[in-house]
């Protein structure tokens, strides 16, 4: 095979250059050359022309080269290689094809040694098919139809769903994605042509739906799955992105999970069932309050009649159960198991009685508990014996930092009887204000600065209730 350069007039006088790969064959009238790829206009200098075509030849003979050859070179060559195999591909089953039709004799079979067959361009569709099966299943289709979705529109959809559950990447990744590792296309059979704008306005349209996705999607699932969905699992999170987001309504600067607080974040939400099935999704701004985004789901389970059970229970953690939000639970008519965020309890609180131990699930845990009643709530005492280690770590942690601003709180004092020392009250107070802000235990201790004439003269200070309530709830939760 060889590189050859072809130079074609158009109207109007101008022209352009074209490179074609070329082969010489035998035919009964003698050698003669023929086309096997046209190639366009190459950037590759023409000396490297012959190199280009003899590892495009070596790859369609499946022959390993005994020398490294240019990125560039080897890149290309794998490129045009595989044009090659699926035009002779598409030309053999054309010949297949039209030999049925014409009611040729049937083709003629021979024993092949599979151990010397190897294969060019393999896809995956495992994952692929499990996904579009479930599609199938919910009937989505039917659901984006509903929605007036284009049948290219509920393509791009797919393909774009099928995309983020198997391979999540950019659209223009996910189009990389489809066309040389996924056999997603060929299962969907859509034959609309791939392009990550495409699949943008896709998103952009499934987003702009979302709402009534989520509720047809669950309905559905109730259906197929007949679920009871009495209990109702809420959580938020939060993400980052590494641009700056300039513009976004809704990217802000906050305290990030994933302890990226130099990136501006979202916030999402998330409403499941008892099964894990999810509900409602929402997207808030980064820097929102977490218990103040309940009421927007709750307004939201309001407005879906039939969606969940009558009876249905709420479950948060500690960072949404405000006492706020738990009345605003009641007076929407559910229940609710919520993580306690009291710190503190009266010592009469809980029964002078040994804890009642149960075996979790997983056959190891040892879970001890107290039970205690009140007329609108029931507290449960929580103490799992796995987090042992845990808690005596947490302990240590909190006895180091305890004895560290007590050092520095004597330091303080002892320096007020020394000539020299800062003695100045509003600087003391200061002072003390850091040492809180540092060991993050100030809440634990009794603080009196007693002065004269606007001079510090003793610091006394010893911890309070709130302290040992702190060390006898680790390693506990209500």
């Amino acid at each position: 095979m060889f590189i050859r350069e072809k130079i074609k007039k158009v109207n109007g006088g101008k022209s352009y250059i074209q490179h074609q790969l070329i082969e010489s064959i035998r035919t009964p009238s003698g050698p003669r050359q023929q086309i096997v790829l046209n190639l366009g206009q190459l950037s590759l200098p023409e000396e490297k022309w012959k190199t280009l075509a003899n590892c495009i030849e070596g790859f369609l003979a499946n022959q390993k080269t005994l020398f490294t050859q240019d990125p560039e070179i080897e890149a290309k060559a794998r490129h045009y290689a595989s044009q090659i195999r699926q035009e002779r591909l598409d030309r053999a089953q054309e010949r297949i094809t039209g030999g049925e039709s014409a009611g040729e004799e049937p083709a003629q079979y021979e024993h092949v040694n599979i151990n010397s067959l190897i294969t060019n361009d393999a896809k995956t569709v495992g994952a692929e098919h499990v996904a579009i099966s479930q599609m199938n299943e919910y009937g989505f289709d039917k659901i984006l139809q509903g929605l007036d979705f284009t049948d290219d529109q509920i393509a791009y959809s797919k393909m774009l769903i099928v995309g983020r559950m198997v391979h999540p990447g950019s659209e223009r990744d996910t189009v990389r994605w489809l066309s040389e590792t996924s056999g997603a296309g060929e299962l969907l059979d859509s034959g609309v042509k791939l392009y990550d704008k495409a699949l943008h306005r896709a998103a952009v349209l499934l987003w702009e739906n979302h709402a009534a996705i989520e509720q047809e999607l669950s309905k559905r699932a109730r259906e197929i799955f007949s679920l009871k969905e009495t209990v109702i699992l809420y959580d938020l999170t939060n993400t980052y992105f590494e641009g700056s987001k300039r513009g976004s309504k809704v990217a802000r600067r906050y305290k990030s999970k994933e302890s990226r607080n130099d990136c501006p974040l979202i916030t999402l939400s998330l409403t499941v069932d008892e099964e894990g099935f999810p509900k409602q999704s929402k997207v808030f701004e980064g820097n929102v309050s977490e218990p103040g985004t309940l009421k927007d789901i709750l307004d939201g389970l309001k407005k879906e009649d039939g969606m969940f059970s009558n009876d249905r229970t709420i479950v948060m953690d500690a960072g949404i159960a405000t006492e706020e939000n738990i009345a605003l639970i009641r007076k929407s008519g559910y229940k609710y198991v919520v993580v306690s965020r009291k710190k503190s309890f009266e010592d009469t609180f809980w029964p002078e009685t040994d804890e009642e131990k149960i075996m979790l699930s997983d056959g190891k845990t040892t879970l001890g508990m107290k039970l205690v009643r009140t007329e609108e709530e029931a507290f449960l005492l929580c103490h799992s014996e796995a987090k042992e280690a845990k808690e005596a770590k947490e302990k240590s942690i909190l006895s180091l930092k305890e004895q560290r601003f007590e050092e520095a709180l004597s330091a303080i004092k002892e320096g007020l009887e020394k000539p020299k020392r800062q003695k100045k009250y509003d600087t003391i107070i200061e002072r003390i204000g850091r040492l809180k802000e540092r060991y993050k235990v100030g809440n634990l201790y009794t603080i009196k600065v007693e002065q004269t004439d606007g001079k510090a003269t003793d610091i006394k200070f010893k911890k309070n209730a709130q302290a040992q309530a702190k060390e006898e709830a680790i390693g506990t939760y209500v």
